[in-house]
Parts: C-alpha cells; sequence; structure tokens
C-alpha cells in the first residue's frame, strides 16, 4: 500500500488482464500528482493489460485536479490499448461526472444510457396503458 498525504493506493491482480486499484481518502490538488505516479507505475508493473479498474468506495472526494488526474489516466491507458473501469462509485462522483460532461469518456456512454433509464421513468405512454386519467381528458378539451 502506498501513502501521500489523505491517498491510499492498493493494487490487486491483475487477474484475467485486469488490475484493480483501490483509491482511498481524496484526489485532489494536493494528491492527483501522486495518483498519477502511482497508476503510471501500476501500468508499467503490468505491461499488456487490458482494464484498470479503480474501486472508487473508499475515494472521499474529488476536485478538479483529481478529475484531471483521472482524463490523463483514461488517455494514458488509451494509448496502451488498455481500459478504464471506474467501480464503485458514490453519486457525488457521478453527478461530478455528469456536471463536467465527463461522464460518458470515462465511465461509458453504455453504462451512462443504463443509469439514465434507471433514474428516469418512461415519458411515454403506449397505446395499451390504463386510462391515463383527468390530466389526459384536460389536454384533450383544450385541442378541440
Amino acid at each position: 500500500m502506498t501513502t501521500y498525504a489523505a491517498l491510499h493506493l492498493t493494487a490487486s491482480g491483475p487477474r484475467d488482464g485486469v488490475l484493480t486499484l483501490a483509491v482511498e481518502g481524496a484526489l485532489d490538488y494536493d494528491t492527483s500528482g501522486h495518483f498519477t505516479d502511482e497508476a503510471a507505475r501500476a501500468l508499467l508493473d503490468h505491461p499488456g493489460l487490458r482494464v484498470l479498474r479503480l474501486d472508487c468506495s473508499g475515494l472521499s472526494g474529488v476536485d478538479s485536479m483529481g478529475l484531471s488526474a483521472l482524463l490523463g489516466l483514461r488517455r494514458r491507458l488509451d494509448t496502451l490499448g488498455a481500459s478504464l473501469r471506474i467501480a464503485e462509485r458514490s453519486p457525488r462522483l457521478d453527478r461530478l461526472l455528469t456536471i463536467t460532461g465527463t461522464f460518458d469518456y470515462l465511465v461509458g456512454a453504455e453504462e451512462a444510457a443504463q443509469q439514465e433509464q434507471e433514474q428516469e421513468p418512461s415519458a411515454t405512454a403506449s397505446a395499451t396503458d390504463p386510462d391515463p386519467g383527468p390530466a389526459a381528458d384536460e389536454q384533450a378539451r383544450h385541442r378541440r
């Protein structure tokens, strides 16, 4: 385990080409350089890696420098032909990634679409749905 300020990284694996880095603490201005160095070292220690999985269950916060470190890690993995999986994300991290427009890039468009479906009820009703209720009656009266 590596310790620097308020950030701890623990590597496990690789198993089936997947290396897991558990991240504990804050990924911020003070720790982003250390995170970048440790992630780069893990990639050098495991050539031929297919996936780097970040376990963020112990991540307490991410600021703009931490986000920059995640983006840099993704770019580095792209050049190596490997992918990044950010697992065990908190709602707070998902919100940061969504607000900054980086969710699809860092997490994946497929997972983003799945998450949207889980959060939003269907906006359209099919012809086989039961009576839509008084709101639909009111709309129909206004169309006449």
